[in-house]
């Protein structure tokens, strides 16, 4: 009798990024790789920084709009990577990201939970600044 074959074609899938995973140093700590991604942005949502962290997490807010960078076609094992990197304040939700020559594609990204939504400051994220000021300690805290 003849065995069946079955194959597995892993999904995948589309991560809209706009805090430290769009830092190359990071990414390829957590995910172990070097990822491409292209800059994009996201319409009704607003970045701040989270209270006593050093990276931000966004919130939908309407007439607001965040630029961020798309990594397109990650698979199962790297987006699960990155949900273990990502801490429990977000969730990861479905959305409708628009790149930088205006194509709209879908995207996930990580989103304060409503129940969490306290735990956001009212300062907007400033990655010249966290890049300038905190990557080296926070490199050194994700290594660890």
């Amino acid at each position: 009798m003849a065995g069946i074959l079955l194959h597995y074609a892993p999904m995948s899938k589309s991560l809209f990024t706009y805090g430290t995973l769009e830092i190359p140093q990071v990414v390829q700590i957590i995910t172990g790789q070097i990822l491409t991604g292209v800059p994009a942005r996201l319409e009704g949502y607003a970045r701040y920084q989270l209270k006593n962290q050093a990276y931000p997490g966004i919130i939908q807010e309407a007439d607001a709009s965040i630029t961020g960078t798309l990594y397109l076609d990650l698979d199962d094992m790297l987006v699960a990577r990155i949900d273990e990197y990502e801490d429990t304040c977000y969730e990861r939700r479905s959305l409708q990201v628009i790149t930088k020559n205006g194509m709209t594609v879908a995207a996930q990204a990580y989103v304060v939970a409503q129940e969490n939504r306290e735990l956001l400051s009212s300062r907007p994220w400033d990655q010249e600044r966290f890049i300038r000021e905190e990557l080296d300690v926070f490199l050194r805290s994700i290594v660890s």
